[in-house]
């Protein structure tokens, strides 16, 4: 139980209501009841406010007390940022192990576990491999030789890392992952392809998180890269040495080719591909289903295969809308020039 002021305080929220109401869980705008704390996360929620039975509600400076009636309510300038807040405090789910190495795991004597680590049964880890402290690993998943894995990281089950991929501190990598398996890399003799030995490894630095079934292939050479704070959803294939910028979105079924530059603060929507070599620059977003051919200049807005500025793409979404009734005017101006009527 927590109360409505000291959240309002934790959130740099101003309140309006009873700051002594208690506040034991969180629920969506629908769902909620007495006791729940909601907030309003598209303006098409809206409609629900005035018939939650929340005891609180967390909403944007936009939304006028004159809307809310009597309802509790903090308002704060980013009501998502606010809400993970909040969320975080009622989080139960429980994704803690006890910091111990199970006697059902298979470490290599080379292999360097720090204190406090915790390695759940059936966990794989070959020689060279240094797992550092308060690192969390779940059961079935396999640590490749020279493996580095910084502290606070959390490697879920069936997790697949091979030799010499570099971790860093506060990562998370959901279940079926695979880090630093060959790219995708073959020179034609003119009879068959013949595999290019893949060398280099993958680093991924502090604080990044990577979903479900992710695959990031190691480099030919040198490394590829996934630099700080950047959040990886499932079902990404990122090749051979690329290197995505820090702080970057890289949503479901993104395909990035082999040696490609993301800047920071990128935002590639779903099932957006980009070509090889090809450079992405900072703050650059992309919509669904981009397909990006050829560089991006820093700060753009894009869309369409091949990509275009988004205005651009819109106008042109327009003009694709009246494809029909411009080839029904065509096909009525071409009847006239022939001398035809409209029942011939």
């Amino acid at each position: 139980m927590i109360k409505l002021k000291n959240l309002a305080a934790q959130i740099c929220g101003r309140l309006v209501g009873d700051g002594n109401t208690a506040i034991t869980g969180i629920a969506g705008i629908k769902e909620a009841k007495k006791g729940d704390i909601t907030f309003l996360s598209h303006a098409s929620f809206q409609k629900h406010l005035r018939h939650t039975q929340a005891s609180a509600i967390i909403l944007g400076e936009d939304i006028g007390p004159h809307d809310m009636g009597d309802q509790n309510c903090i308002y704060v300038k980013n009501p998502s940022l606010a809400y993970a807040i909040v969320a975080e405090l009622f989080n139960t789910r429980s994704y803690k192990r006890k910091r111990e190495v199970s006697e059902l795991a298979s470490i290599a004597n080379g292999a360097k576990i720090a204190k406090g680590a915790s390695i759940a049964p059936y966990v794989h880890i070959e020689d060279g491999a240094v797992i550092e402290k308060n690192v969390t690993i779940y059961p079935f998943v396999y640590v490749g030789e020279n493996v580095t894995i910084g502290s606070e990281t959390r490697i879920y089950p069936n997790v697949t890392i091979y030799d010499g991929v570099k971790i860093g501190r506060n990562v998370s990598i959901h279940g079926g992952t695979v880090i630093g398996s060959d790219g995708f890399g073959y020179a034609w003799d003119g009879e068959k392809h013949v595999k290019i030995p893949q060398l280099g490894n993958v680093e991924i630095e502090d604080d990044v998180e990577i979903g479900a079934n992710v695959t990031i292939d190691r480099a030919s050479l040198g490394k590829t890269t996934i630099k700080k704070g950047t959040k990886i959803d499932n079902l990404v294939q990122i090749a051979h040495n690329v290197t995505v910028g820090e702080n970057s979105i890289i949503v479901s079924q993104v395909g990035i080719a082999g040696s490609a530059t993301i800047g920071n603060n990128v935002i590639l929507a779903g099932q957006t591909g980009v070509r090889d070599h090809v450079t992405v620059g900072n703050n650059v977003k992309a919509g669904g289903r981009t397909g990006i051919t050829k560089d991006v200049p820093d700060n753009m807005l894009i869309m369409g295969t091949p990509h275009m500025p988004f205005k651009e793409w819109a106008k042109l979404q327009g003009y694709l809308n009246l494809l029909p009734q411009l080839f029904s005017k065509i096909r009525s101006l071409e009847k006239k020039l022939h001398g035809e009527t409209d029942n011939d």
